[in-house]
C-alpha cells in the first residue's frame, strides 16, 4: 500500500518530491524517486512496507528490464502466479510487486485479468515509449490523471497533480453528479480535465495519444481463465478459506475489523480456524440505535479492542477529516471509520482484513428487499395511482434514530411513482433531477448516469441481477473511497475477502433466486457457511453509522468552518440547512455532501 504518482513528457524530481510530500502518509516507511531524461519519465513512490520490506522497493524494473512500475495495493494470488512464471523467469524477492510486473512482461495486458487483489498502477514500456494505468477490477485503490498536450501527470490523490498546476476549471455537470450519487462516478472529478481511471480499466498513453479498453466489465458476466476457473456452490466455502488465508499474507500479524454482522463474523470463525488468535476491532456509540459494540460476542482468542466515541471523539474527527481531504466521499460513516482505523494504528499493526463486499456479494442490503417490493407494488398498481397513493406519506417527520421506520417509510412511498431503475440511487441520495434543476437553473436536463443505468437494467433480464450491480458499480466505490481514505490516512492497508475475484465471479453468474430471498436473510451465505456461522444465526444485521445530527445542528461549528463563496447555489443550501435546524431531516444526506466538497475545495484550492 502506497502512494505513486509520475509525470511523461518531461522529467521533474523537484515536482516529485512534492507530489510525495501532500500524500506521505500513504507511504511513510520510504520514499523513492526514479528520472529517465532520455524517455522523458518520472516516477515515485511513498511505501507502506506490508510484504517484503527488505526487497519490495519501487519503482521496480522487470526482469527484462523492459517495463518499470509503480504500484499502489496488494496482489493476493500472487504466490500461485510466481510458482508458474518461475518456469520462465528467475525471482530476486519475495514481494508481489516482482509478481507483478513480471506477469506483465510475460502477459502484457492479460495479466490483469490473473489478479485477485486491489492496485492502481503505473507501467513503462521502454521499447515501445509508452506508458499505461490500470485499477482493479472494483476500484479499491485510487488513481487520478491530467494530460495537457504531451504532459501526462498522474497520482494515487487528486492533489498531487494540484502540485503541478492549479488552475483548474470545476464542471457544474460533474458538481451535480456528485450530490446525486454522494461521490463522483469514474471517470469523473469536480475539475474538468482531471480524471479518475475507472476500475477494470486500462489506460494507454503513447506518441501525444490516449486510448482506452476494459479488460473486464463485471455486468458482462465472470472472467474466468487459467487461475479463476467456475466454481460450484459446494466448493465456495473451502475456495474462501483460501482466499482468506492469502489475504492474511503479510510481514506483520493482520487484524480485524470486525462489525456484528455475518461478513467479519464469518472472517473471524475462518481466521481463528487458522490460528490460535486474532486480534480485532470495533467502534461503537454511546446513543443506543447507532451502537453495534453491544452485539459483539465475546469468543476465545478473539482479543477485541474497542472504543465508544463520544461527541467530542466525532467532532474531533470531523475537523481531521476537514484539514485533510481533498477529493470529497459522502459517505458520513468516513468520520466513525476513521476513528476506527486511528485506534488499529495505535495498536501497531499496519494491516486489517474486513467484510467490505459481502452486501454486494450475498445481497445484505435492506435496500435490495426495498427494490423487490418496489417493482412487486408497480407491477400490480398503475403509476396514476401510485401518484395519489404517496402524498400522505409525505407528511411523515423523519427521527433521527438509526434507519428509523419513519425514514424508511418515508423514502420508500416518496419514490414510488419514480422509473424502477433510479429508486436504488433516490433512496441512497434524494438529491432528485428535480432538485438538479432548480439548483443549476436549467430547463432541461441531460443525465448520462441515468441513460447508462436505463441501459443497465433494460439489457439484464434478471430485475433483482440488476440491483446487485447497481450497488457494485455506482454504491460500492463510495464505501472502497470511504476506507481508502480512512485507512491510509492511518498508514493502515485494509484488505477485503469478499471482494476477491473468485467470490465476485460466482456471485455475478449465479441466478438472483438462488442468492436472494425476501423472506430470509442472506440465505445462500447461511448455506454455504453454515459450519462458521451455525450458532450465530440471529447476529444482528446493523450498518455502520453515527448520528449526523450531533454535527450538522451545532450551527456555529458549522459556520465557522464553510466557505460560502465555494457553494454553487448559496441559497439553495441555506434553505435547506435552516429547515434542516427546523427538524427536517429529509436533505441531510445533500447537507452532508455539499459540507463534505466544501471542505475538499477549501484544502485543494485555497492550500496548494
Amino acid at each position: 500500500m502506497c502512494a505513486i504518482f509520475g509525470i511523461i513528457g518531461k522529467t521533474n524530481n523537484a515536482l516529485l518530491k512534492k507530489m510525495s510530500k501532500c500524500q506521505l502518509y500513504r507511504g511513510p516507511d520510504k520514499q523513492t524517486f526514479f528520472n529517465n531524461k532520455k524517455y522523458k519519465i518520472s516516477f515515485g513512490m511513498n511505501r507502506l512496507s506490508v510484504i517484503d520490506k527488505a526487497g519490495g522497493n519501487q519503482p521496480m524494473l522487470s526482469h527484462d528490464k523492459r517495463f518499470l512500475l509503480v504500484f499502489n495495493g496488494t496482489i493476493y494470488n500472487f504466490k500461485e502466479l510466481r510458482n508458474f512464471l518461475e518456469k520462465k523467469i528467475k525471482f530476486k524477492t519475495q514481494s508481489d510487486t516482482e509478481v507483478l510486473i513480471n506477469s506483465y512482461s510475460h502477459w502484457k495486458e492479460k495479466s490483469f485479468n490473473y489478479f485477485d487483489g486491489m492496485w492502481a498502477v503505473s507501467i513503462f514500456d521502454f521499447k515501445n515509449k509508452e506508458m499505461i494505468l490500470s485499477r482493479d477490477y472494483v476500484g479499491q485503490k485510487p488513481l487520478f490523471y491530467f494530460k495537457k498536450k504531451n504532459i501526462v501527470i498522474f497520482s494515487s490523490q487528486i492533489n498531487g497533480i494540484f502540485q503541478y498546476d492549479n488552475k483548474f476549471q470545476i464542471s457544474k455537470e460533474n458538481y451535480g453528479n456528485y450530490l446525486k450519487f454522494n461521490h463522483f462516478p469514474a471517470p469523473e472529478t469536480l475539475y474538468k480535465n482531471i480524471h479518475q481511471v475507472c476500475p477494470g480499466e486500462i489506460i494507454k498513453f503513447k506518441r501525444n495519444e490516449i486510448s482506452k479498453k476494459n479488460y473486464w466489465r463485471v455486468e458482462n458476466g465472470g472472467d474466468y481463465n487459467i487461475f479463476f476457473p467456475k466454481r460450484k456452490t459446494t466448493e465456495i466455502s473451502n475456495i474462501f478459506q483460501k482466499i482468506t488465508s492469502n489475504y492474511l499474507i503479510a510481514d506483520k500479524k493482520v487484524g480485524l475489523c470486525l462489525s456484528s454482522g455475518f461478513d467479519s463474523n464469518v472472517l473471524k470463525k475462518i481466521i481463528l480456524k487458522k490460528q490460535k488468535k486474532i486480534k480485532s476491532f470495533t467502534i461503537g456509540f454511546q446513543e443506543k440505535t447507532y451502537d453495534e459494540l453491544r452485539f459483539i460476542k465475546k469468543t476465545q482468542n478473539n482479543f477485541n479492542k474497542s472504543k465508544v466515541l463520544s461527541e467530542k471523539d466525532l467532532i474531533n474527527y470531523f475537523h481531521k477529516i476537514r484539514k485533510n481531504i481533498f477529493f470529497p466521499i459522502g459517505d458520513s460513516s468516513i468520520v466513525p471509520t476513521y476513528g476506527l482505523f486511528n485506534l488499529i494504528k495505535k495498536n501497531k499493526t499496519n494491516a486489517v482484513i474486513g467484510g467490505d463486499g459481502g452486501d454486494e456479494i450475498f445481497f445484505g442490503y435492506l435496500a435490495f428487499k426495498g427494490f423487490y417490493f418496489t417493482k412487486f407494488i408497480k407491477s400490480m398498481i398503475p403509476n396514476f395511482l401510485l401518484k395519489i397513493i404517496k402524498y400522505p406519506f409525505q407528511n411523515i417527520k423523519i427521527t433521527n434514530d438509526y434507519l428509523s421506520w419513519s425514514k424508511k417509510i418515508k423514502f420508500f412511498f416518496k419514490f414510488i411513482d419514480k422509473e424502477i431503475y433510479l429508486v436504488n440511487k433516490l433512496w441512497i441520495s434524494n438529491f432528485t433531477d428535480e432538485d438538479y434543476q432548480i439548483y443549476f437553473k436549467k430547463r432541461k436536463l441531460k443525465s448520462k448516469h441515468s441513460k447508462k443505468i436505463k441501459s443497465l437494467f433494460n439489457k439484464e433480464p434478471d430485475f433483482m441481477k440488476f440491483a446487485q450491480f447497481y450497488y457494485i458499480k455506482y454504491y460500492l466505490p463510495n464505501i472502497l473511497s470511504k476506507v481508502d481514505y480512512s485507512s491510509m490516512i492511518n498508514s493502515i492497508e485494509c484488505r477485503s475477502p469478499y471482494l476477491s475475484k473468485d467470490l465476485l465471479n460466482y456471485s455475478i453468474d449465479l441466478s438472483s433466486k438462488k442468492n436472494f430471498s425476501f423472506f430470509k436473510n442472506r440465505k445462500l451465505m447461511k448455506k454455504i457457511f453454515s459450519s462458521f456461522i451455525k450458532d450465530d444465526f440471529e447476529i444482528k444485521k446493523h450498518g455502520f453509522a453515527f448520528n449526523k445530527n450531533s454535527i450538522l445542528k451545532n450551527k456555529r461549528l458549522i459556520k465557522r468552518v464553510l466557505n460560502e463563496d465555494l457553494i454553487l447555489n448559496l441559497d439553495f443550501f441555506k434553505i435547506r440547512y435552516q429547515n434542516y435546524l427546523n427538524g427536517n431531516y429529509e436533505h441531510e444526506q445533500y447537507i452532508w455532501n455539499e459540507i463534505i466538497l466544501n471542505f475538499s475545495r477549501q484544502n485543494i484550492e485555497n492550500k496548494i
